[in-house]
């Protein structure tokens, strides 16, 4: 039978507590850190994806305050369009973006590229944009 000195009851409980939320904390990342080892096209996607909707966003947010038409470079910060996988994998991604239409609304077509092991990839979007002015 175990006893309990007086003044150290919950001592125990407390250790589990603790010991559960660092291991849970070390499972998540170690997790997250295989799912980008094992599937690093998926990452990029995911990073193209981001680099897409920020891209959108810059747009819709100067439909107010101008006409939207023609090309676009990519509006965001520049430090975006590289992602480093390792020391040796850097990954460039090139943004085009254009505007076309007329009237109050306008399409957004935006393309993102990049390179990787010799291989090219793509993303496409469009949004139609209202033009509120």
């Amino acid at each position: 039978m175990i006893k309990i000195l007086r003044g150290q009851r919950g001592f125990m409980l407390l250790n589990v507590i603790i010991l559960t939320l660092i291991t849970s904390f070390a499972a998540m990342i170690l997790m997250n850190g295989a799912i980008r080892i094992r599937n690093s096209e998926a990452s990029l996607n995911l990073v193209a994806l981001h680099l897409v909707n920020e891209q959108i966003a810059f747009l819709e947010s100067r439909a107010e305050n101008e006409q939207l038409s023609g090309n676009y470079p990519f509006l965001g910060d520049n430090d975006d369009l590289t992602v480093n996988f390792g020391e040796d994998n850097p990954v460039e991604f090139k943004v085009d973006t254009r505007v076309s239409g007329t009237g109050k609304l306008r399409t957004a077509k935006v393309i993102v590229t990049w390179q990787v092991g010799g291989k090219d990839f793509k993303l496409e979007a469009e949004r139609t944009i209202y033009i509120a002015k």
